[in-house]
């Protein structure tokens, strides 16, 4: 009887070790490279949604929701949907800032920009992965060009696509005055040697008209979203 009672104690801890370490199993993830080189770009990016994570990993939207619930779980990023009428969003946490080796501030949401840090990215997915024109420096890096946020800087673009030149992005959604819009389109056609500028139709008339009237005639205007076809035949026509 007392060698059986010690048999079962014997099975009874050996199950509770196995249960102890399933846990430590599901508790623990592990840091790929590539795990880091993603959470870098969310980084550089602010944030990035479901859909562009898609693109970003080139696999479906249930791909990258499942990679978004990993790193969720393991407290690198988080998700939610920022604006009703754009998909759900995902950020770094200041852990998931550390495992990046990011060497910006982590970012807390800002409901307002969210549109915009959207349609930065849709442009950087284009320019750079879909039609590979250059490599990407993000306006997050050219803000750190400068030793403090009191040092008086010119405008900085929302990308720089770096090729054989500096090619400065800018995306516009929203109606600024005149006046604004103009010392903006000077501030980077000096800076730049190029300067493409993507928008909805209701702001192509003035930013065309700008663009004519820039000092040195390097400022293009695309329309947003963009369209792909006439983009890649523009550049190649460049």
């Amino acid at each position: 009887m007392i060698q059986l009672q010690e048999e079962t104690y014997s099975i009874l801890n050996e199950e509770r070790r196995a249960q102890r370490a399933a846990r430590r199993d599901r508790g623990s993830h592990q840091v790929t490279e590539r795990d880091r080189e993603l959470l870098g770009y969310i980084g550089e990016q602010y944030a990035i949604t479901l859909d562009q994570l898609a693109v970003l990993i080139g696999r479906s939207y249930r791909t990258a929701r499942g990679l978004r619930d990993r790193w969720c779980n393991a407290g690198w990023t988080n998700s939610s949907r920022l604006s009703v009428d754009l998909p759900p969003f995902v950020w770094l946490t200041s852990r998931g800032t550390t495992i990046a080796g990011s060497r910006f501030r982590t970012w807390q949401p800002n409901h307002g920009l969210v549109p915009h840090i959207e349609a930065v990215t849709n442009v950087r997915l284009l320019v750079e992965q879909q039609l590979r024109l250059g490599q990407w420096r993000c306006e997050r890096s050219l803000a750190k060009g400068f030793a403090s946020r009191s040092e008086w800087r010119a405008h900085l673009p929302d990308g720089v696509l770096l090729t054989p030149e500096k090619t400065a992005i800018e995306v516009e959604l929203t109606r600024k005055s005149r006046k604004r819009l103009e010392q903006i389109v000077l501030d980077v056609g000096i800076a730049y040697d190029q300067v493409w500028y993507f928008a909805p139709p209701r702001l192509l008339p003035v930013l065309r008209e700008l663009a004519e009237a820039a000092p040195y005639s390097n400022v293009t205007v695309h329309r947003y979203p963009p369209n792909t076809a006439e983009l890649s035949a523009a550049t190649r026509s460049a």
